[in-house]
């Protein structure tokens, strides 16, 4: 499997996590840094599209929703728009004494040099969504 995962535990319920996810205005909040003016469209259905994409940078990824199972576990494919190689992202989400454990897996990459590209990417974006969380609950 040329993949990774990155766990991370965050302080809030597993429902608001979840939305921060799936709720398209949310996503598009914290996915990417706010001066990129990213939008998001998400239609939240096995099948369902998601598309996010950037008004100030030429970036956008898009895929179809595999398994929806709400409030635990979301499976959807990762395209960049522009490229054929398609790759898979599960997140997985469980509840802790003091918020969510969130269980991030990226597979399926061409490379490594592209496996180590996501990694970081991911990680940046992990990195907000604790703070978009504590700002979007206040």
């Amino acid at each position: 499997m040329n993949g990774f995962t990155l766990t991370r535990d965050i302080a809030a319920p597993q429902e608001r996590v979840w939305t921060a996810f799936t709720d398209a205005a949310e996503y598009a909040a914290w996915i990417w840094p706010e001066a990129w003016e990213t939008k998001c469209e998400i239609d939240l259905r096995v099948g369902g599209v998601f598309h996010v994409e950037s008004a100030t940078r030429e970036l956008s990824v898009y895929g179809n929703y595999v398994e929806v199972d709400p409030i635990d576990r979301l499976v959807l494919t990762w395209r960049w728009t522009g490229e054929t190689h398609e790759s898979l992202v599960t997140i997985g989400l469980e509840p802790t004494d003091v918020g969510t454990r969130l269980t991030l897996t990226h597979e399926h990459f061409e490379d490594d040099e592209k496996r180590d590209l996501h990694v970081q990417g991911w990680t940046d974006c992990l990195d907000r969504l604790p703070g978009y969380l504590a700002v979007a609950v206040s």
